[in-house]
């Protein structure tokens, strides 16, 4: 019976590659567990592979619901790549996702550190705190955030809603106005208008 050969380590870095191009033809194709298998083996060959530690962590949160697993993958993929944007957002997501917004408040910190003009960051950090009942710091967020990018609709529409809850009506109104300056058929956003002018005597 003779001895398996191992691999050397250029041969482990190659069959990597291999194994990381056939996970993204599985991932292409909509085969979860297929992307899995593969890009599984390629973090096996290749500890350092930080697309595989990636995309592993994508598709076992998005084929499988495993977040645990994909946590780790996510953490790996840091280890290589410590201030990678779109790890650091997958991770803030799921939390946000998991009902975990302080941990994910800490995550979107870090990346509008990184990142000061990440509207979308400040946006997503927004609706954390407003999970976290913490209107004040919303509020600071969506500013952040409309002032980056002033067309940006989910903020205004978010800004709108908070100062409605607070009180705050004058400016609830001027941030519906601004939802509707830039995009007219938002769902409901002319009644609510409506409903605001009413109670401030306007209409």
């Amino acid at each position: 019976m003779t001895e398996k050969k191992s691999m050397t380590k250029k041969e482990k870095l190659t069959e990597a590659k291999k194994q990381y191009k056939k996970g993204v033809e599985y991932g292409k194709n909509g085969d979860a567990e297929g992307a899995i298998q593969c890009w599984g083996k390629t973090t096996e060959l290749d500890p350092d592979h930080f697309d595989g530690w990636y995309n592993l962590g994508n598709v076992l949160y998005e084929g499988r619901g495993d977040w645990e697993n994909a946590f780790y993958c996510w953490r790996r993929a840091l280890q290589i790549r410590p201030d990678d944007i779109d790890v650091l957002y997958n991770m803030a997501n799921t939390l946000r996702e998991l009902d975990v917004n302080d941990k994910a408040i800490e995550i979107y910190t870090k990346v509008v550190t990184l990142q000061p003009d990440d509207h979308e960051a400040w946006n997503n950090m927004a609706i954390a705190y407003i999970n976290e009942k913490n209107s004040e710091k919303a509020i600071e967020c969506w500013k952040k955030a409309v002032e980056i990018k002033p067309t940006k609709v989910e903020s205004w529409s978010g800004l709108s809603k908070v100062y409605d809850e607070i009180g705050e009506f004058d400016l609830a109104i001027e941030a519906l106005e601004k939802v509707l300056e830039i995009y007219p058929a938002v769902k409901g956003a002319k009644s609510m208008l409506k409903r605001l002018k009413k109670k401030q005597g306007i209409e």
